[in-house]
């Protein structure tokens, strides 16, 4: 069901799925992931059934800790389990690492009642996974204020959690853009 993503394939999908699953403030441009891809610092995955393809996960690597980037499962196949089980796969891809962590908009700063909606049901799904919300750390990227959630088989300090995104962030934002993480 999780296939590698090759590089070739990151444009294409790109501009079908990930421009439409996620508004500019959450996504790099596409060259960054590219580039991150070719040098190793980030990888995706396609979720694949019947040679159908039905989602995607773009992460982010450190040496202890994978952040879950991009995650999607296209429209057409939301609501049907898919997605549950392909985020099982990519966590068990990452068992070797000391976490696993996911950025989730915050609900109270949503600008209406369905975009709250919206991000609650995200948290949730996540939760059903294994995530456990980090809500004491103070956490901002690109103006967006965002909760930590964290997968993983053992108890994460606080510290352990803000030193993994600053490790990861450090490695995929070019140097001009890494004061726009704000993590404390």
């Amino acid at each position: 069901m999780i296939r590698k993503l090759e590089v070739s394939e990151l444009s294409k999908l790109y501009r079908k799925y990930i421009k439409k699953d996620f508004s500019m403030t959450e996504r790099p441009p596409c060259f960054v992931i590219k580039n991150n891809m070719k040098n190793n610092i980030q990888e995706g995955f396609l979720c694949v059934e019947k040679d159908t393809e039905l989602g995607y996960s773009i992460n982010a690597l450190s040496e202890e800790a994978v952040l879950i980037s991009l995650f999607g499962v296209f429209k057409e196949n939301r609501g049907k389990g898919i997605g549950t089980k392909f985020l099982k796969e990519v966590i068990e891809k990452y068992g070797d690492k000391k976490a696993i962590i996911v950025e989730v908009e915050k609900p109270e700063n949503a600008k209406s009642e369905e975009e709250k909606t919206i991000r609650e049901k995200r948290i949730s799904f996540y939760e059903k996974s294994g995530f456990i919300i980090y809500k004491d750390i103070n956490y901002m990227i690109f103006n967006n204020s965002m909760y930590l959630m964290v997968n993983s088989s053992e108890e994460i300090a606080k510290e352990d959690i803000i030193r993994h995104m600053k490790e990861i962030y450090g490695r995929t934002l070019r140097k001009q853009f890494q004061n726009m993480l704000q993590i404390n």
